[in-house]
Formats: C-alpha cells, structure tokens, sequence
C-alpha cells in the first residue's frame, strides 16, 4: 500500500486528482526532482491562485503610466509657456479634452482606460480656469474659481463612476464651502472658533454618512457595486478625522485657556459631535460592519486626542517642561500599546468567527 495513502488515511488509489497538496508538498515534488520549474510554478498559481492581485497590479502599472504622462505632458508646458500665445494657452487644455472624449467614445466609459480618459477632461477642464484666470486677470475671487471647479466637472464626475475622481471631489469640496462663506454674510459664521475646520468636520462626516447610507439601501442592486470599495471607505474615514481631531484638540486647548466664557455654543456642539462620531465609528466598524482597517483609524484617532490632550491639560497645570518629555512618551507607549492589544484581539476573533462560518457552511453542504 502507498505510504501517501497511509498518511492520507483512505483505501483509494492514489492519484494527481485527489492527491491533496499544499507549498511543502509541491516543493518536496521539484526537489526530487519529480516535477520541473514551470509544473512548480502552475502549482502554485492552482493552490493559490492571484487573480484579484493581478488584477490590481495591472491596473496600478496603467495608473502609474497614465499620471506620468500627465505631469511628462504638464511639465513640458510648463518649460514652455511664456514661449506660447494667450490663444494657443486656451487650445491646448480644450484640444486635450478633445482627445480624451474620443478616448471615452474609443474605449466605453465603463473601461479602465475610459475612466482615466474622464480624468483627463476633468483635468481639461480645469486648466482652461487655470489659462483663463491667468490671461485675461479676470479678477476671480477663490469663490468664483471653486465654484466652477467643483460644479462644471461634476456631470463627467458622475458618469464616470470613478472611485479616484470621487476622491478628489470629496476632497475639494470643503475647500468650495470655506471660500463660499468667506464671501457671503453667514450670520453665524462670526460665532465659530475654526471656520475651515468646521465646514470642513461637517461636510466630510455627511459624505462619509451618506456613503454607509447608500451602501446599505443599494446592497441588493449590484450596480452600485463600484462604489463599496474599502479603500474608499478608509479614505474618506481619513478625511473625516483630520479635521475632527483638529476641531476637538484646539476647542479644548481653548477651553482650557479662557473657560467657557469664550467659548461659543457652536463650538462646544460640533466637538460633541466630534466625539459622537468618533465613538459611533468604533462601534460600527466593530459590531454592525466589520473593518479592521477602519475600526483602527477610529481607534487612532481616539489615541491621538488623549494624548494631546492629555498634554495640554499637564502643560496647563505647571508640570515641569523638563518632564514633558517623559510624561509624553510614557502616555504615547500606553496609549498605542493598549490599542494595538485591542485591535489584536478583534483581529483574531474576526478570525475565529469567519472560520466558524465556514465550517458551518462545509457541514451544511
């Protein structure tokens, strides 16, 4: 009898079918010599197969070619621009426009290739603002200039269905909100401490609840497929808690300092809402929809305003500025150390639980 189907425990033959195989096992057959290089390698892509991360690194080496020819074709305008006329400034982010809607017409818009090419008109139609605003002095204020920015390019925006222009857009839009109030007689606008950083905390926590909530009510339609990524998810987390943390350390730093005399309503209702948010993130990134990578910017975030604050408070209360310094990297090593604990055990009872799930699948079956 063979000693495989010894190790195996079963009466049946023997064969390259059901032979069951793992790395040791193939690296065992090329080192006897038994199988050669290129079985080796088909073995492995068999036992694990790679076709999400190929994916993945054959549309990042288009990215990466696609913004290198950009900044290549930037860069060289650049070199030459005073050499050009106020006309052929115009023509050359129309004409770009011009090759990157035939680009989207050649390719489909639902294509790699098409959604980069509505990158590029996006980008045309932002460097013809840029040319004119440059030419012709048109006196624009930075809202005039967000204004188009952000609205003119979003109907390409839309219909492209891109993850990285979404991104960007996301991105600008607070930038569009700051520049629009600074011109217009908000009346409470003289009451907040940080204005950029308040329009900036709520816009980028609606987007990141608008983005759960459309992902929860289009679950069932897979059109929406597009939009579910997690890196998406992560990035706008990211974007939320920049000016949140920032909101909540400098609202308490003034609290500190002058006492709630000085500090307005406003003020002491969005660092409320900070903290709301921040603590409803853990719960949701732990229990409703688990993600590890979200749940530990949350969690990060969390350290980092203990921390601060904790500092501001020592510093507040006349703690020798030679023990600072220690205070500060003793709280930084508990702080992180504590974290880095809890996400290990969540991490491992997601393990647990996803491999609970299948086995309950495989005995099912």
């Amino acid at each position: 009898m063979s000693t495989l189907r010894d190790i195996v425990g079963s009466d049946e033959p023997t064969t390259v079918e059901n032979m069951p195989a793992d790395r040791p096992l193939v690296d065992l057959l090329y080192t006897r010599g038994v199988i050669n290089k290129q079985a080796k390698q088909r073995a492995f892509n068999t036992l694990y197969p790679r076709t999400a991360t190929r994916k993945l690194v054959l549309n990042s080496i288009v990215a990466v070619a696609a913004a290198f020819f950009a900044f290549g074709f930037i860069m060289v305008m650049a070199a030459n621009w005073q050499d050009l006329g106020n006309l052929m400034r115009l023509l050359i982010p129309q004409f770009v426009m011009v090759l990157c809607l035939v680009g989207i017409w050649w390719k489909g818009i639902s294509s790699l290739a098409g959604k980069l090419f509505a990158g590029g008109v996006v980008l045309g139609i932002e460097g013809v603002f840029v040319v004119l605003t440059q030419n012709y002095q048109l006196d624009a204020d930075s809202a005039w200039f967000f204004r188009r920015l952000i609205f003119l390019p979003l109907p390409i925006i839309i219909v492209a269905r891109f993850l990285p222009l979404w991104a960007i857009w996301i991105l600008l839009f607070p930038f569009y909100l700051i520049a629009e109030s600074s011109y217009s007689a908000i009346p409470f606008r003289r009451y907040i401490e940080e204005p950029e950083l308040f329009f900036s905390v709520v816009s980028f926590i609606a987007f990141i609840f608008l983005f759960e909530f459309v992902g929860q009510i289009s679950k069932d339609n897979s059109s929406w497929d597009w939009i579910r990524s997690r890196w998406f998810r992560f990035l706008l987390a990211l974007y939320a808690l920049y000016p949140t943390i920032g909101y909540i350390v400098m609202t308490y730093a003034s609290l500190i300092d002058d006492g709630f005399d000085r500090i307005h309503v406003l003020d002491l209702l969005l660092m409320g809402l900070g903290f709301l948010f921040l603590i409803g993130g853990i719960f949701y990134f732990s229990k409703v929809k688990t993600d590890l990578w979200s749940l530990a910017l949350f969690v990060l975030g969390i350290d980092f305003i203990v921390l601060i604050n904790a500092m501001i408070t020592f510093e507040e209360i006349d703690v020798p500025d030679e023990a600072l310094p220690v205070i500060g990297l003793i709280f930084s090593v508990l702080i992180f150390w504590g974290s880095y604990v809890l996400l290990n055990r969540f991490r491992i009872s997601l393990r647990n639980n996803n491999s609970k799930e299948g086995e309950g699948v495989e005995n099912s079956l």
